[in-house]
């Protein structure tokens, strides 16, 4: 049988290296942005987190998408048993190393700057969540962001596990959205 805990690891460390990647381009984006708007205003927060959302969910789709068609094949030919959220797991999975770092940066009281730019896939959010605005990040530790803050942020950290349980039954079901948004057919 394939559906063993060390195929699951396999699948679960590819799924972190697409949230890691998406990680950095994100940080090299917000980092561009910020060169490119002077200020930092609106359109900084607003485009930077529209576009690492962008890579987030396009990495996570791809990756993911793949493993739930594959598995469905394999479901079929009686090689697995079906387990519809194994998507979910995954990205729990995967998502472990954050929440990780989030209680030990409880722990240690780190600036709350140093975890926006470890998790900065969502830094519009956190900084959203935490009232970080105009520069208030690096002079704020991680407890002093507030009990909605660490709600919010808890809650940005399952952004990932939802995504790709999501496309993990798309993928299952055999259901590619990007094909039918793209090649629409025409109609007459």
């Amino acid at each position: 049988m394939y559906n063993n805990s060390g195929d699951f690891m396999k699948k679960a460390f590819k799924l972190l290296l697409c949230v890691l990647f998406s990680d950095f381009a994100a940080l090299m984006i917000t980092i561009s942005f910020s060169v490119i708007i002077r200020n930092v205003n609106w359109a900084f927060y607003t485009l930077s987190q529209l576009f690492s959302f962008i890579i987030l969910v396009t990495l996570v789709w791809q990756t993911v998408y793949e493993i739930g068609f594959r598995d469905s094949n394999m479901v079929r030919t009686g090689h697995m048993q079906k387990d519809l959220y194994k998507g979910f797991k995954m990205g729990l999975v995967a998502n472990a190393p954050w929440f990780i770092i989030l209680v030990m940066s409880f722990v240690i009281n780190m600036r709350f700057s140093i975890y926006r730019v470890i998790n900065s896939v969502y830094w519009t959010f956190l900084t959203v969540f935490c009232n970080a605005f105009n520069n208030r990040a690096a002079t704020i530790h991680m407890r002093d962001i507030g009990v909605l803050g660490i709600i919010g942020t808890v809650l940005l950290l399952l952004i990932v596990p939802a995504i790709s349980g999501a496309v993990y039954l798309l993928g299952f079901s055999g259901i590619d959205l990007f094909s039918k948004i793209v090649y629409k057919k025409r109609k007459g």
